[in-house]
């Protein structure tokens, strides 16, 4: 069961730009398409500040900024942009902006463990609030009660992205056929390699947008290659957001949610054989 927000978000001021209507208006256009595109393919770093020689000369904060595009074209000039600036490791704020800068969403400063007024509706983790049009929307958290569908012991991340009304979730099917036989697989010790080499290569892996409120399947989309195990390789072509049959309160929150899941990827702290951090 979900929550829905009621409060409003704390502590950081939200001021409406003067144009912000057009802008929505803008977005929703968008997000009419039956998909977008996050051209994740085409990111760009900045405000990138580095550690000394006994951080590895890593990144300590930075933003980065991707464009939007329909998924109708992927060649078509971006109509939205996302920029998420990260103070620290895995801390950020996401800002949504049209082509020519004017604000549709942002958020309150996310922090894992919380704090800066977020909101915290158990079981979920503390999350972030959310502004849309210069008002008050919803928020976003994750939690980690569903399970691997073969093997329960195993929790999995699900991203909720909760609004005025309407509640969607994001997570994996562990049911999907790289799920599946990576599962068969690890018990098979040594003779599972092969298994699993065919199900990193061969299948594909899906993603459920489900509404939370009723428990109804939105939408899903599926992924080949060699995802999720390789996260650099889910953004050769951008990464594209299923929207087919929702209203538009729903794709809004979608797209919040894949949003969501990206900045907590690009935020993390970056691993010793590279200077990227989540894939960065």
């Amino acid at each position: 069961m979900s929550a829905l927000s009621a409060f409003p978000p704390a502590p950081q001021e939200m001021v409406a730009d003067p144009l912000v209507d057009a802008a929505v208006r803008q977005c929703d256009d968008l997000l009419s398409s039956p998909t977008v595109n996050l051209h994740v393919d085409k990111i760009q770093e900045f405000d990138v500040v580095r550690g000394g020689f006994w951080d590895g000369y890593h990144w300590q904060s930075k933003s980065v900024r991707f464009p939007v595009t329909s998924g109708d074209d992927k060649n078509a000039p971006p109509v939205l942009f996302v920029t998420i600036t990260i103070p620290k490791y895995d801390e950020f704020v996401i800002s949504i902006t049209t082509a020519d800068g004017r604000i549709v969403a942002r958020t309150s400063p996310y922090a894992p463990e919380g704090g800066h007024g977020a909101p915290i509706f158990p079981p979920a983790k503390p999350g972030a609030w959310v502004e849309w049009g210069g008002a008050h929307h919803g928020h976003f958290d994750f939690d980690f009660t569903k399970r691997m569908a073969l093997v329960p012991c195993c929790p999995i991340s699900t991203r909720n992205s909760v609004g005025p009304t309407e509640a969607v979730s994001v997570r994996p099917d562990t049911l999907s056929p790289r799920y599946v036989l990576g599962t068969l697989a690890v018990p098979l010790l040594c003779f599972g390699v092969p298994l699993m080499f065919v199900a990193l290569l061969c299948c594909h892996e899906s993603t459920y947008v489900m509404n939370r409120n009723t428990g109804e399947r939105l939408a899903k989309k599926s992924y080949g290659g060699c995802v999720p195990f390789c996260a650099e390789c889910r953004g050769l072509d951008g990464i594209e957001v299923p929207l087919r049959g929702m209203n538009r309160e729903q794709r809004r929150l979608t797209l919040l949610a894949f949003v969501f899941e990206l900045a907590q990827r690009y935020s993390a702290q970056p691993k010793n054989n590279n200077g990227g951090g989540g894939g960065v």
